[in-house]
């Protein structure tokens, strides 16, 4: 990777690469940055709804953002689970491949951090 590249420009060429490994490469740009959000919000609290999933995916209907949670799903990056007392409300829940994911995107910045080094 080239060193003299700003920060930002390696961080995108590791984050690429990252993409590019077995099974991530699975996934299409926009499952990709619908993983990438919810593992913000994982982060955040454990039980996030389908339904909150659905409504804060901008610039697509809620069946298109139902198809890449399916999607994503269907390759290994979540799970569903059905609330107890209530079988019509869902969470979505990361898998091992998902929080993998986290663990390499993590790996990407702190080699990123440790070219930089201190200014």
């Amino acid at each position: 990777m080239n060193s003299k590249a700003p920060s930002h420009i390696r961080l995108l060429n590791l984050l690429a690469a990252l993409r590019e490994l077995s099974p991530f490469h699975a996934m299409s740009a926009e499952e990709d940055e619908l993983l990438r959000s919810l593992l913000v919000r994982w982060h955040e609290s454990a039980n996030i709804s389908v339904t909150d999933v659905l409504s804060r995916v901008n610039g697509v209907s809620p069946a298109t953002a139902y198809r890449r949670l399916l999607g994503l799903r269907t390759k290994g990056f979540v799970q569903l689970r059905t609330k107890v007392g209530d079988k019509r409300i869902k969470f979505v829940d990361p898998t091992a491949l998902s929080i993998d994911y986290a663990n390499r995107v993590g790996l990407a910045l702190e080699q990123l951090s440790g070219e930089t080094g201190p200014r």
